[in-house]
């Protein structure tokens, strides 16, 4: 192949769906695809803050075993995760009776605090891993946030039912396709846009509850545009 490759490592669907067509657009130079780790990797079974580098090599030796492509052909990994209000204080986790989390500017209400808190504990600890590896198998890697969720940051509402996430998904894909300046627009949105460089912006979304708010830095990948 003569173009370079842009590997996003996504949790779901949702995320290639919103985003495929657009970033194809925007990195018209490029060829960009996407490896679904079919869930959260900061929050699955055995995954912990010394061993994380190399479930995500082993999901890009997947990609790569599956697509049939060599490990020279990735320019650089793109890793997108969500930060469910992993950085917050314990005090902000509150007990409700509803079968999931639900999530808050000033509080994250679940039906199991204690596991809740638990979690928090190991993915805040993954991601300040992730947050600050630069490489994967020789490879250059950054992690980037949309907190809480995908669809908080696109859509404005962190609590979206899971059964319309798809259907959300598609709507806007369709409604930035061939209009890729102004998805940047939105991308760089003066009020969830967190100024700074990488490590600044990190270090922004580990303060107070900023992980339970709108904020994101996925804008930084396309500083350079």
């Amino acid at each position: 192949m003569t173009r370079k490759l842009i590997l996003f490592l996504v949790e779901g669907i949702t995320e290639e769906i919103s985003f495929g067509l657009i970033f194809s657009e925007i990195f018209e130079d490029k060829e960009i695809e996407f490896q679904i780790a079919r869930g959260d990797i900061t929050t699955r079974n055995g995954v912990n803050s010394r061993n994380v580098i190399e479930v995500i090599n082993e999901e890009v030796l997947s990609f790569l075993d599956k697509e049939h492509y060599n490990k020279g052909d990735i320019l650089e990994i793109i890793h997108l995760l969500d930060t469910d209000g992993a950085y917050i204080s314990e005090d902000l986790i509150e007990k409700h009776d509803k079968g999931k989390n639900y999530y808050y500017i000033d509080k994250l209400c679940t039906r199991h605090p204690e596991n809740t808190k638990k979690r928090n504990d190991k993915k805040s600890g993954i991601m300040d891993r992730l947050s600050s590896h630069s490489k994967i198998n020789g490879i250059p890697y950054n992690a980037y946030y949309l907190s809480c969720n995908l669809e908080h940051v696109l859509h404005n509402d962190a609590n979206i039912d899971d059964n319309l996430k798809v259907e959300k998904a598609e709507e806007f894909s369709d409604s930035y396709f061939e209009r890729e300046l102004e998805f940047l627009d939105f991308i760089r949105t003066d009020s969830f846009a967190v100024e700074g460089e990488y490590e600044e912006t990190w270090e922004f979304i580990k303060q107070g509850n900023n992980s339970l708010n709108r904020y994101s830095n996925l804008h930084l990948v396309f500083e350079d545009l």
